[in-house]
């Protein structure tokens, strides 16, 4: 794209050159009369004077009408662009591409369903037209016929229709009885299982108490032993005792002796001593054997408890056991859950990154766009502006022109320049013509800097 400037200079020196040359050909072209009127002097001051210059190479406030811009335009544009519009009309136009292809299919089935009525039209035509012979008898036998057989196959189906309504009731009978034989058969069966749960405690019991038993006969059995025992030491300690004893008898050999007497008296001493040792061993015996019974029964006790206790030990090592395999099993299923919202999480989340990733993209074509359409929009608004301004200098050089067509014509300078390395040029200026261009380009690119734009060269 070319700089407006730097066409709005080429396009003013144009015109100005093409104006200077005008004023030239009108200055070759007019009568001594007009030329004779005024000074040369006098003429330019008029022309400077029309023209709002003063002086030579000075200028003084120009006396055409001052143009303005409007400041709206400098403002800087806020282009507010809703991401979600682009996709609406996205949206709308997919919505409108499929209606129309659903319209064109259904105008597609009315065509085909035209085309299928107007084919059996004709086809019921021609067979209208073959069916003319036969008459209305015919056609009504026809008809009767065809009813009898409907009625005939009705009533083979109302038939059929009976025989398996009452297949369905045996069935259903049938299937009744297995009910109430299957509720039956669970009813005894809970029966039998209440029993057995009932039986398997008594038989618990039971063994308990054979347990008890046994060990009750295995402290009998014992207490026999120790008493066994003891009475055969207490025997071997009397026979001791009996065979130690030292009887001294005094004879007298003066007196009669009454040896029966001393024989009863020494018996009834015995008697009285092993009388007196055995009530010692019983009173001995019996209390060992209380004290072994005491002892029996709180070691029995004490071994039933130890029982109960391990059975009931048992029973909760059986509890938690399945609570160990359950809370296993739970944590199987926790894991394996943990595990896969880890692997959603993961997937949403690079989803969400390449979304990310998109739309960070498109925001920056979005800005890069923007940028585009600003760049756009400032070329053109400069453009814009130089057009008006070139619009201004046409208008002033009309203008001028006119004021140049009612006022002398002045004195035409030429001049020759020569360089040694180019071309000669010849240039042939007015000087009112080169005064005007200074005096017009020097406020003209005073605005432009003032608007921010780039000025044309000065001639």
């Amino acid at each position: 794209m070319t700089n407006p400037c730097r066409a709005f200079s080429g396009g003013s020196l144009c015109s100005w050159e093409v104006a200077g040359r005008m004023s030239r050909g009108r200055a070759a072209g007019t009568s001594p009369e007009r030329r004779g009127c005024g000074s040369p002097t006098a003429m330019l001051s008029g022309a400077y004077d029309s023209l709002g210059l003063s002086g030579a190479g000075g200028y003084r406030r120009s006396s055409y009408p001052s143009f303005s811009i409007d400041g709206r335009l400098l403002l800087p544009v806020h282009l507010d662009i809703d991401p979600d519009f682009q996709a609406m009309r996205e949206q709308e136009k997919e919505d409108i591409k499929l209606l129309n292809n659903q319209f064109v299919s259904l105008i597609g089935k009315v065509q085909s369903l035209e085309q299928q009525n107007k084919i059996l039209t004709t086809r019921w035509n021609f067979l209208k037209d073959q069916d003319n012979s036969h008459s209305e008898s015919d056609i009504k036998a026809i008809y009767d016929q065809y009813m009898s057989k409907m009625n005939q196959e009705m009533k083979a189906l109302s038939y059929e229709r009976e025989n398996l309504e009452l297949e369905l009731t045996k069935v259903l009978d049938t299937m009744d009885n297995f009910r109430s034989k299957y509720e039956d058969e669970i009813r005894l069966c809970s029966g039998m299982e209440y029993t057995f749960t009932e039986l398997k405690k008594d038989l618990d019991v039971s063994s308990l108490h054979r347990t008890e038993l046994e060990v009750k006969l295995h402290g009998l059995q014992d207490l026999m032993d120790l008493k066994k025992t003891i009475y055969e030491q207490e025997l071997e300690e009397l026979l001791t005792e009996i065979k130690d004893v030292s009887v001294v008898l005094g004879i007298d050999n003066t007196c009669k002796l009454d040896l029966s007497k001393i024989v009863e008296e020494v018996r009834a001493q015995y008697e009285a001593l092993a009388l007196r040792s055995w009530e010692e061993a019983e009173a001995l015996t019996r209390r060992k054997l209380n004290e072994g019974n005491t002892q029996a029964a709180t070691y029995g006790s004490h071994l039933l408890d130890s029982r109960r206790e391990i059975a009931d030990m048992n029973i909760q090592i059986q509890k938690l056991r399945s609570c160990i395999v359950s809370q296993k099993s739970q944590c199987l299923y926790l894991e394996e859950n943990i595990k896969e919202a880890g692997e959603h999480g993961e997937t949403a989340l690079k989803d969400a990154k390449a979304k990310l990733v998109r739309l960070e993209e498109a925001l920056q074509k979005s800005k890069e766009n923007m940028a585009h359409l600003v760049k756009d929009y400032q070329e053109l608004m400069n453009i814009k502006l130089a057009l008006d301004v070139e619009i201004l200098t046409y208008r002033k050089l009309m203008e001028g022109e006119e004021s140049s067509m009612e006022s002398p014509i002045p004195t035409v300078i030429s001049a020759i320049l020569s360089s040694p390395k180019y071309c000669k040029c010849f240039y042939s200026y007015s000087s009112l013509e080169h005064n005007a261009k200074e005096a017009f380009l020097v406020p003209l690119s005073r605005s432009l800097l003032s608007l921010h734009l780039q000025p044309p060269p000065a001639l």
